[in-house]
């Protein structure tokens, strides 16, 4: 799915004059890979969008102009879902901005991170309802 990301990597990628490969390069990645944050197959991480901000001379909060808006529009479609839609009967409460916000900073992250984020949220969670008891 292309985003405003993937948008402004292009965009700031042209404005600097450089091609896909130059830039992948320079982060010292493979090319494809860079290509796939172009088009929005995959998303770079926050270490790496400070990577290509520093390609770039820019700062890298704009390369991230335009997400939150995404991010709304992403809630808004989710909450004007239709109500006889298979997936919606099984929410037990409309998904909030925060979780929505959460879910894509989750899905930005490699399967090991996934992975230790989930075990720090099991563990976050046990501590807690030990301290209530």
């Amino acid at each position: 799915m292309y985003s405003m990301i993937s948008y402004w990597l292009k965009y700031y990628r042209h404005e600097c004059g450089l091609t896909q490969q130059q830039v992948a390069d320079r982060l010292k990645i493979e090319r494809s890979t860079y290509t796939y944050y172009e088009t929005g197959k995959t998303k770079p991480d926050i270490n790496t969008l400070i990577k290509i901000a520093k390609v770039f001379n820019i700062n890298y909060l704009k390369l991230l102009e335009g997400v939150e808006e995404e991010l709304e529009d992403a809630i808004s479609e989710i909450h004007s879902g239709p109500e006889d839609d298979d997936s919606y009967k099984y929410r037990t409460h409309a998904t909030t901005k925060y979780e929505v916000e959460l879910l894509f900073v989750v899905r930005n992250l490699n399967p090991k991170q996934r992975k230790e984020v989930m075990n720090l949220a099991k563990n976050f969670v046990k501590e807690n309802e030990k301290d209530e008891d």
